[in-house]
């Protein structure tokens, strides 16, 4: 027969008295790494380090643009030139190709078509569309 849990007396294990002797345990573990105020200054010194490294690579790259900004107003006039030069090339062929065209054609008012004029411009002189030119050209 069994011995019914309410009315079996309590065993417990107990230290013994005095209580158990300490255990050193300090001098068989190693530092566990820097303490928390190191890692915090080395986060902000990397920090701050990324951010000055940030700002010198801004300054370099504005000055890099400005340098390219002043090579381009140097070169402005130089490549208008060039673009009004190559212009006026298509326009000779253009206007040469018209008087083949037109030769024997009389205005309204019975003057000979003169290459270049046209009834849809007014006095101002207006280069025509480059699209015009690219489509037309030899």
């Amino acid at each position: 027969m069994s011995i019914r849990p309410s009315t079996a007396p309590a065993i417990q294990d107990m230290p013994p008295p005095g209580g158990y002797k300490k255990i050193d345990f300090t001098r068989y573990l190693p530092d566990r790494g820097p303490k928390g105020w190191q890692l915090w200054a080395g986060a902000t010194t990397l920090i701050l380090y990324g951010y000055y490294q940030v700002g010198k690579t801004n300054q370099a790259r504005i000055q890099q643009k400005m340098q390219e900004r002043k090579v381009r107003y140097a070169l402005a006039p130089l490549m208008q030139a060039e673009a009004d030069r190559e212009y006026m090339e298509r326009e000779l062929v253009n206007l040469r190709r018209e008087a083949e065209v037109m030769k024997g054609v009389t205005d309204l008012k019975g003057n000979p078509w003169v290459p270049g004029a046209s009834q849809f411009f007014g006095g101002q002189w207006m280069p025509r569309k480059v699209s015009y030119f690219m489509r037309h050209h030899n």
